[in-house]
């Protein structure tokens, strides 16, 4: 927090409302409170347009069962199952627990909460501290199976004697004996609305086509068949709310019952990236004031904004036409005193050096012995010369001998020369229609079907392997001096 002149700046927290009316309260004006009671106003009124979920209310289990035929009476029927299994599970068929404890059910067992400072199977052990120790609140048994019907009804009682009140203890609270109908209301309204679910000999024959396709969403409880009465509820995709009546009725004349409703963009869609632009992070659907940090693949540079904003008009900004990759123009460089290294050297104080294989770039994978050690190791081609640079002694094994990753791991900003960037699954695919540059590191290597061995860059190497040729890497380096 922090005060200027008649200005009192903070960092509230809040939950809800626009981007812009948040920032509005990010301050008080001491000599404007007119405008203080304005800004909360226009925040308050955004809430109903830009929500945050605060509190989350849990579901029953059975509210899952939907999009299948007779989802309403197989609803039904799994709420009376769960309810059957909780009292068939409930703490009142456990012995009560002393001192006060709690009884309940883990499992198939009973066990018993106890109070501060007492302890034991049934809490008989310890000294009740909080509560005087003869005191004992009542608890209701069991409720009794259901009465025959009479009268259209039926009724079933409990007893307050799992304990009984002693000691001048509570009662139970709650009611002695409790009645129902015979025929449950809502088993009656199913059997009226959809009787071929009850009844299979009494099969619908009048049915209305698929509801109506609703752009940008879907219907919830969607079925292969829809008879008449029929009702279905639509929903839209994320990154869209519904606006208007969400029910569609299959009607008598078998034409759908729907009122006007669409699907409303609550948030910015996935930007179109091309020219080999790469974003971070990457969803289908971003809220408002969430960015997208921008980047090129290896060898390009980024032109324009680094990143896009999605705004309250939910576009992107800046726009997409302006921001894009470039390769770097030629340029004559001047005359260089320093070394030209290899590729798996670098230059220190004017000398060719070792790298560390750590700071080879992206480079051809192969698999490799290591001669003291006799491991078997997933290396580069630059990897190896970086270690045999160091003393170190390797030589060539077959593939199959490491896990080498495959194009498809390899995550956009390590692809190799011979391959681009899929921006839709972040991954390396095969550029074969890539050419290769002048230069990389040589290697020697026998490709099926020719008898010779030739003397090629990594990156043909690369791009037979994407054309599906066999390419087997006989030395890491030309094959007129080849060591390995």
């Amino acid at each position: 927090t922090g005060r200027s002149g008649t200005k009192i700046k903070g960092d509230p927290y809040i939950e809800g409302g626009s981007p812009g009316a948040v920032a509005g309260l990010s301050y008080l004006e001491l000599n404007n409170p007119a405008g203080n009671s304005q800004r909360y106003t226009l925040w308050a009124a955004s809430v109903t347009d830009y929500p945050r979920v605060i509190k989350r209310k849990l579901t029953p289990l059975y509210e899952l069962v939907k999009e299948v035929p007779c989802s309403s009476v197989k609803k039904y029927y799994l709420k009376q199952a769960i309810e059957e299994y909780m009292a068939e599970n409930h703490p009142c068929k456990c012995q009560p627990c002393q001192n006060g404890g709690e009884p309940a059910v883990e499992g198939t067992q009973c066990v018993c909460y106890c109070k501060p400072y007492t302890f034991g199977a049934a809490c008989e052990l310890g000294t009740l501290v909080q509560d005087q120790p003869d005191v004992v609140d009542g608890r209701w048994s069991c409720w009794s199976s259901w009465s025959p019907c009479s009268g259209g009804r039926k009724s079933r009682s409990r007893t307050c004697n799992n304990p009984s009140p002693r000691g001048g203890g509570k009662a139970c609270i709650g009611e002695q004996s409790e009645g129902r109908p015979c025929e449950d209301e809502e088993l009656q309204h199913l059997r009226l609305i959809e009787p071929h679910c009850f009844d299979l000999s009494i099969t619908p024959t009048e049915f209305c086509s698929p509801p109506p396709v609703l752009e940008n969403g879907f219907v919830q409880n969607a079925e292969n068949l829809y008879p008449v009465g029929k009702s279905v509820v639509y929903a839209c995709r994320h990154g869209y709310s519904l606006v208007g009546d969400p029910v569609a009725k299959c009607g008598s004349n078998l034409q759908w019952q729907i009122g006007h409703r669409y699907c409303q963009e609550t948030a910015c869609l996935l930007p179109d990236l091309e020219g080999g632009l790469q974003g971070e992070p990457w969803k289908p659907v971003y809220e408002i004031g969430e960015r997208i940090t921008l980047s090129c693949p290896h060898g390009m540079h980024l032109e324009g904004a680094y990143s896009i904003l999605c705004e309250p008009s939910l576009k992107w900004s800046p726009d997409m036409k302006t921001i894009l990759c470039k390769r770097p123009a030629p340029s004559v460089k001047p005359e260089v005193t320093e070394p030209k290294c290899q590729p798996w050297e670098k230059v220190y104080q004017s000398q060719c050096v070792c790298k560390m294989p750590y700071e080879c770039g992206p480079s051809l994978d192969i698999c490799a012995t290591d001669q003291r050690t006799k491991r078997n190791t997933p290396l580069t081609v630059c990897k190896m010369h970086a270690l045999e640079c160091m003393g170190r002694k390797y030589s060539l094994t077959n593939a199959e001998n490491c896990k080498i990753p495959q194009a498809a791991e390899i995550p956009c900003g390590s692809c190799r020369s011979w391959e681009k960037c899929n921006v839709q699954s972040n991954s390396c695919v095969c550029d074969e229609d890539g050419l290769c540059e002048e230069g990389g590191i040589q290697v020697c290597a026998e490709v099926r079907g020719s008898a010779a061995r030739r003397t090629m860059t990594e990156c043909e190497v690369g791009l037979l392997k994407c054309q599906g040729q066999t390419v087997t890497l006989v030395s890491i380096r030309p094959c007129d001096g080849q060591s390995k």
